[in-house]
């Protein structure tokens, strides 16, 4: 079974599924467990076993592989195919409304992802424009590959309150997982705890963005700056520090 077969089979009532989305705080935000069938997840986790790693991401204590291009990916090609289809992006718009989103075909900052013992993605809002696109983010979605992995090893996604004072909701990274949620200015995530799995174990996913173009008329941070790290207490916003981190 496909990703859209599973779809059209379990997660059919949108209109259950955008009161979830619109429900979640801090901002809209869904979570479906068994989202990637069990056989599409064990061949991802096994391709992502077999991967080179294109980059990576080191960034205010943060340690990241990525997989950006997905050309000698097979499995991970099709999963980019099948959430880049008309039929998935349709389901995405009666889900959140955003029925005008493109997916990146440069997977830029997507694809595969990997964190091994004593990494973390420290908290951070994401990166708000696709320089190649001209396009501004509006969604986020990861699946989880990680079977078997234990609630004591840390991993968590944690989304913090606007303040960046205390996260207010978390997610498991288990098999199968989907987490999807919109970018907001202030949308502090990520998981900070460094992670406490045995050597040789991986916490691993697959992530896609999805842009707007200006002209559809949101809202927009007009400012477009990479993923930000730092926090002003005072002035309660995120900022950057121009270095080699």
């Amino acid at each position: 079974m496909n990703i859209i077969d599973n779809i059209n089979k379990n997660y059919s009532d949108v209109g259950k599924l955008n009161k979830q989305y619109v429900s979640t705080p801090p901002y809209p935000t869904l979570c479906l467990d068994n989202f990637v069938p069990s056989e599409t997840v064990k061949a991802m986790k096994q391709e992502c076993d077999n991967l080179t790693w294109d980059k990576k991401f080191t960034r205010a204590g943060s340690f990241m592989k990525e997989k950006n291009e997905l050309e000698t990916c097979p499995v991970g090609l099709d999963v980019k195919n099948q959430l880049s289809s008309k039929s998935f992006l349709q389901w995405l718009g009666d889900i959140t409304g955003h029925y005008d989103i493109i997916p990146d075909p440069y997977m830029i900052g997507a694809g595969y992802m990997r964190c091994g013992p004593g990494d973390s993605l420290k908290i951070h809002t994401d990166f708000n424009f696709n320089n190649s696109l001209k396009l501004y983010r509006m969604l986020s979605l990861i699946v989880y590959l990680n079977e078997d992995w234990q609630e004591d090893w840390n991993g968590d996604l944690q989304f913090w309150d606007f303040e960046r004072k205390q996260c207010v909701k978390s997610y498991y990274p288990k098999a199968g997982r989907l987490v999807l949620w919109r970018y907001h200015r202030l949308g502090y995530h990520g998981h900070p705890n460094p992670l406490a799995c045995p050597e040789g174990t991986f916490r691993d996913g697959f992530r896609m963005f999805y842009y707007v173009s200006e002209q559809a008329g949101y809202k927009l941070d007009k400012r477009p700056h990479r993923s930000l790290y730092y926090f002003d207490p005072e002035t309660k916003e995120p900022y950057d520090i121009l270095s080699n981190d």
